[in-house]
């Protein structure tokens, strides 16, 4: 099979695959929608069903108790920390049946970085989020370090990393000549606590730092509003050499406060940090991934920093050959903070993918959710 580009997406949508069809960009003042050169953004309706869990529900597939949906229409919608809400596409869509379509969340809403981005993880090392991924869709589970709420680093369990798409990028250049690249609207933490998008990050911008020591054989960060050193976690580094270098790869270490040298080394807050030298566009764009930190809603970098998590997750089952209909989307907040979604703005692209007709399409087989409108709750 073979991704299929803009002018074949073109002459498809003019047969009825996408109704209504918009056959740019649409970018200005809103979250993009329409053509892109491989893909296709859809739009989020103004239907949504927020799930509150006054109930105690369990979300059971099976079983789907529906008194946890709250039923709501409007141009937005908040949804709550930890929580999920249906709604479907403004599109309707009939795919044809010698193709698969594959969803995408935007990265407008996911935050996102650099495929080559590399992040701290517990076990001392440093592992780029596109490796991340692949070793995620082969089974392996990551754990690194977030900032909770009491404003201590521990670990934490870093689920699903994955590709989202392609976006345009920032270059953050920090004092100690390490290099970030993020979408422009993903927060990094603030050496205070407080979030700041990095197209506002300014120099001198103080941000949240992770310093990591090996000391007689265990690990141990720097706890930036305590101003002392903790373990990790407990035991001894099981490659008693990877912490180090790790370590050593945050760059050298400012003197912590009441060390000598420190007054000197202090940032803007008087405290051990990184600070932003400088920041620049990017021309082009690039392939973006992310990762989701349940509970907290931020990780760290191996550029030393922490920064914000995936914010919304959109889940979409793939669109089979022949299936047709309005796409019922998942949009789940995986932050400690409400999130707010647009209707009749981009919330996923749509990825074709042509091979030949199956033997059996979703039409041939009368599919339960063939030919569905409005948001669809799961059926037996």
């Amino acid at each position: 099979m073979s991704i299929r580009p803009d002018s074949w997406i073109r002459a498809r949508a003019r047969e009825g695959m996408i109704t209504p069809f918009e056959e740019r960009l649409v970018r200005a003042g809103v979250i993009s929608y329409g053509l892109s050169s491989f893909g296709y953004d859809l739009r989020a309706a103004p239907e949504w069903r927020i799930f509150v869990n006054a109930f105690n529900t369990v979300v059971d597939p099976k079983n789907f108790d529906t008194r946890g949906l709250v039923e709501s229409e409007g141009d937005t919608c908040i949804i709550p920390p930890n929580s999920f809400v249906l709604t479907r596409s403004v599109e309707y869509l009939r795919v044809p049946e010698d193709t698969m379509v594959i969803a995408l969340g935007k990265s407008s809403y996911a935050r996102c970085f650099a495929a080559d981005t590399r992040v701290a993880l517990l076990d001392g090392s440093a592992v780029a989020l596109e490796r991340l991924a692949e070793r995620h869709r082969e089974g392996e589970r990551f754990r690194g370090y977030t900032v909770d709420g009491a404003g201590r680093v521990v670990a934490a369990e870093l689920a699903a990393p994955r590709y989202i798409g392609r976006d345009s990028l920032l270059e953050i250049v920090l004092d100690d000549g390490a290099v970030i690249h993020a979408t422009p609207d993903h927060d990094f933490m603030r050496r205070d606590g407080a979030w700041v998008a990095a197209a506002e990050l300014t120099p001198g911008t103080s941000l949240m730092p992770l310093y990591r020591e090996v000391r007689s054989g265990r690990e141990v960060v720097y706890q930036p509003r305590a101003g002392t050193w903790a373990p990790a976690r407990a035991g001894r580094a099981s490659t008693p050499g990877r912490p180090a270098r790790a370590a050593g790869g945050n760059g050298p270490r400012r003197p912590a406060p009441g060390e000598p040298g420190a007054s000197a080394a202090a940032g803007a807050s008087g405290a051990l940090n990184h600070a932003v030298a400088r920041v620049r566009p990017l021309k082009g764009e690039h392939d973006v991934y992310c990762l989701t930190v349940p509970g907290t809603g931020n990780f760290a970098l191996a550029a030393g920093v922490f920064v914000s998590n995936c914010g919304i997750v959109a889940n979409v089952t793939p669109l089979e050959p022949g299936w047709e209909g309005h796409v019922t989307l998942e949009l789940s907040n995986t932050t400690p903070l409400p999130a707010k979604v647009y209707a009749n703005e981009g919330i996923v692209q749509l990825l074709f993918f042509q091979g030949e007709r199956p033997d059996t399409t979703y039409a041939d087989r009368a599919g339960k959710y063939q030919g569905q409108t409005g948001v669809t709750l799961p059926k037996l």
